[in-house]
C-alpha cells in the first residue's frame, strides 16, 4: 500500500507542476507588441503606412510565445531582411514587448550592368533602381567606384568617419573610389572622396589610422578658399613611418 500512496503523491505532484507550468505559460504569453518606427518618410504617407503594417505583421509571430524566451536576437532576425533594423527592445512583464525599428538609411549606389544597386549607411544591400536617385529625397546617392563587393561594408564604415568629421556625407560627396593594385608588391592603397564641389580627398594607406587621417584632411579643408575647393586634392598621410605624424596637404592637381 505504501507504494500506491507514493505513486498517488507523485501523480498529484506532477499534476500540480503541470498546472503551474500551464498557468505561467498563460500569464507570460505575449499579448501586446508595441512597434515604434523611426523613419525618414512622411508619417502620413502610404510608404510609412505600408512599412509600419508590414513590420507589425512580421512581428505577430511572437504573439502567444512565452515572453521569457523572446529575445532581442530573435526580433533582430525577423527584421534583418527588411528596410528596418532593430533600434531598441524592451520587455514589460507579464505580456508586453516594446520594439523600436529604425529605417535603414539609403546612402550608396553601385552601377551594375546599366542598373544601380542601392546600399544603406552600413553597406548592406537595399534595392535596385534604373537611376541613382535616393528613395527618400530623390537626390543622388554616393556612388562607389572600383569598390569590390566584399569591401562595401568597410568603405561604408569609413564613410561614417568622414561624416563625423565633415558633418555630412551625401550632400558633400559625389563618389568614393579605391586605388588598389594587389598584384604589385608593397603598393600603398588609397581611398578617394570625390566632393561635389570639385575637390578630391585622398587617404593614403586608408586602412591604417583612418579616422585620424580623415580628421587631418578636414582641418586642411576648412583652411581652403572657395576657389581652391573647386579643384585640386587634399592628401592625408603619415610622415616618418609608424611613429611619425599624420599630415594633410593641398595641391592644385
Amino acid at each position: 500500500m505504501k507504494y500506491v500512496r507514493k505513486i498517488i503523491v507523485l501523480l498529484i505532484g506532477l499534476v500540480f507542476f503541470a498546472a503551474i507550468v500551464i498557468s505561467l505559460g498563460m500569464i507570460f504569453a505575449v499579448r501586446n507588441i508595441n512597434v515604434t518606427m523611426i523613419t525618414y518618410a512622411d508619417a502620413e504617407s502610404e510608404i510609412y503606412s505600408e512599412s509600419f503594417n508590414n513590420a507589425k505583421t512580421s512581428l505577430e509571430v511572437f504573439k502567444g510565445e512565452s515572453i521569457l524566451f523572446v529575445g532581442e536576437k530573435s526580433v533582430a532576425g525577423i527584421v534583418k531582411d527588411s528596410n528596418y533594423t532593430l533600434d531598441s527592445f524592451e520587455k514589460k512583464y507579464p505580456c508586453t514587448i516594446n520594439i523600436s525599428l529604425r529605417e535603414r538609411l539609403e546612402t550608396f549606389s553601385v552601377s551594375v550592368g546599366g542598373m544601380y544597386s542601392m546600399y544603406d549607411s552600413d553597406g548592406r544591400h537595399l534595392r535596385n533602381s534604373a537611376e541613382n536617385n535616393n528613395v527618400n529625397d530623390g537626390t543622388p546617392n554616393v556612388e562607389l567606384l572600383a569598390v569590390p563587393i566584399d569591401k562595401i561594408e568597410s568603405v561604408a564604415h569609413i564613410a561614417g568617419m568622414f561624416k563625423s568629421s565633415f558633418g555630412g556625407l551625401r550632400s558633400l560627396v559625389a563618389a568614393i573610389s579605391i586605388d588598389s593594385s594587389p598584384e604589385i608588391e608593397g603598393y600603398t592603397e588609397r581611398l578617394y572622396f570625390n566632393l561635389r564641389c570639385g575637390l578630391k580627398i585622398q587617404i593614403v594607406d586608408y586602412s591604417a589610422d583612418t579616422a585620424e587621417k580623415i580628421n587631418e584632411a578636414y582641418k586642411k579643408f576648412v583652411t581652403l578658399t572657395d576657389r581652391q575647393k573647386l579643384s585640386g586634392t587634399i592628401r592625408s598621410y603619415r610622415i616618418g613611418g609608424e611613429n611619425g605624424l599624420i599630415n594633410a596637404d593641398y595641391s592644385k592637381i
